[in-house]
């Protein structure tokens, strides 16, 4: 059983790495094209745009996607009623949207038409693929990830090399991309079929409400922390001050992208081990390799930053490098506040992440109007840093009540000593080559100080490759 634990989450991690690495590393490797057809003023706006979607999609689908998900691996499920009952909130919410729409008339929110196209494709897309996942179209889940990035790339070679259509052929694009992922998502898992008219009935639409309703204030509350930063750039430093800020929250990307494939994993094994007696020290040793593997993730970057910044972007973006040190610390209390997240979830307690992510908001709001008029765009990455790291330390005593999870401590002491080093000589020395010297020692130090985790990390790689090479 403890084997097959672990053999699931790996084998899990090993499919969704598939699609989701070359989705990724398309997405990561299309960034050169964007800073050279877009100005920096330009790809500062259609990046605040994409994010105003990422921040409205849960508000407008009123977060049912996450209660389809987690309803429907319930042994006792009803698969029409969930399904059905989902695509209903989520049509509603967004017909409320357009007859609001009139209001873009005093906002005016830029290129609003096709704001609206990619909002509602970005609704339908979070539904099916929560949907598909919770079923077992785990395949078509991860692929659709793919297809969505292969269509980017290829509308935008299209649009913005070809045709130079500039932000309104990026924005095509996207738009395009949203609705030929719907489109493929629905055909491959036939969702007309798990579509009943005769269930479209209250008490379901309560069930799934009552479950993601504390996450709609949280899921804003989460981009508020984690991305509101870019409208107090916006305010305090300029366009072309988020467009730097853009650039280099790309960088700890790297390290979201591989956090992304694992919990897509995760979530089907949080759920499925919840109710064993030893979930403890299950979640123990994943959050423990989590705390590791991030650090070793950040080392990485760090040690290559200000060379791979040179070739990454046109001269212009370049010292956006200065700002990606602590937009990677962010990123990863993001990442192990997401974690503890799933512990809720899988106890049905979605009111405690609410509860958490709104002191988070609220701490990151606070440093924004205090540390960006002061430190310009790297007040923003400090305040998402601290905000992020409050959360989890909230979450990680609010989860005893459900998981008792234990943390190694001496990883915790020598995680932090050797990251904060390195994050302080890639600021603060100059001299390119002494830069990379330096964390490259700190980053042998600490594989050193935790090799038994290099050891059984080791050991899990070579068992994804194996997985992969049996897809």
């Amino acid at each position: 059983m403890k084997n097959n634990r672990y053999s699931r989450l790996l084998g899990n991690s090993a499919l969704f790495a598939i699609a989701n690495l070359g989705t990724k590393l398309i997405q990561f490797l299309m960034v050169p094209l964007y800073t050279y057809a877009l100005t920096v003023r330009q790809y500062g706006v259609v990046d605040l745009l994409l994010t105003t979607v990422t921040m409205l999609t849960p508000i407008v689908s009123l977060s049912v996607f996450d209660a389809v998900f987690r309803f429907s691996m319930d042994k006792d499920h009803d698969l029409s009623a969930i399904f059905s009952n989902g695509v209903l909130i989520t049509l509603a919410g967004f017909l409320i949207v357009l007859i609001i729409s009139p209001v873009n008339l005093l906002v005016r929110i830029p290129y609003y038409s096709y704001f609206l196209g990619i909002l509602f494709f970005s609704a339908i897309n979070s539904l099916l693929q929560n949907f598909a996942k919770s079923i077992g179209y785990v395949k078509q889940f991860a692929f659709s990830g793919f297809l969505n990035a292969v269509l980017v790339v290829l509308l935008n070679l299209l649009l913005l090399v070809v045709f130079k259509l500039g932000v309104v052929g990026y924005v095509y694009g996207i738009l395009f991309a949203s609705a030929g992922t719907a489109i493929y998502l629905a055909i491959s898992i036939k969702a007309w079929k798990f579509i009943d008219l005769k269930k479209l009935k209250f008490k379901y639409c309560k069930k799934l409400l009552q479950y993601s309703a504390p996450l709609i204030p949280n899921s804003f509350s989460w981009w508020f922390t984690n991305d509101a930063n870019r409208y107090f750039i916006l305010f305090f430093v300029g366009a072309a001050g988020n467009g730097l800020y853009a650039v280099a929250n790309k960088i700890p990307s790297i390290l979201t992208v591989f956090f992304s494939i694992f919990t897509q994993a995760w979530q089907l094994s949080a759920v499925e081990e919840f109710e064993s007696k030893d979930n403890g020290q299950f979640y123990s040793n994943i959050f423990n390799y989590l705390i590791f593997i991030s650090s070793i993730g950040i080392s990485g970057i760090l040690i290559i930053l200000k060379p791979f910044m040179q070739v990454y972007t046109s001269p212009s973006f370049y010292s956006s490098w200065h700002f990606a040190p602590f937009l990677l610390m962010a990123a990863v209390f993001a990442n192990l506040s997401a974690f503890l997240g799933t512990v809720f979830i899988a106890a049905k307690k979605t009111g405690q992440i609410l509860s958490t992510t709104v002191v988070g908001m609220l701490i990151n709001l606070g440093l924004n109007l205090l540390l960006i008029p002061l430190l310009g765009v790297n007040g923003a990455g400090i305040g998402s840093g601290i905000g992020f790291l409050v959360v989890t330390i909230i979450r990680f005593r609010k989860s005893k009540q459900f998981v008792e999870i234990v943390v190694d401590k001496f990883l915790l002491i020598n995680v932090t000593l050797v990251v904060a080093l390195m994050i302080s000589a890639e600021l603060l020395v100059k001299e390119t080559l002494m830069t990379i010297g330096l964390t490259s020692g700190l980053l042998i130090i600490l594989i050193v100080l935790e090799r038994s985790y290099v050891m059984e990390a080791g050991r899990g790689l070579r068992k994804i490759i194996q997985k992969v090479k049996g897809q």
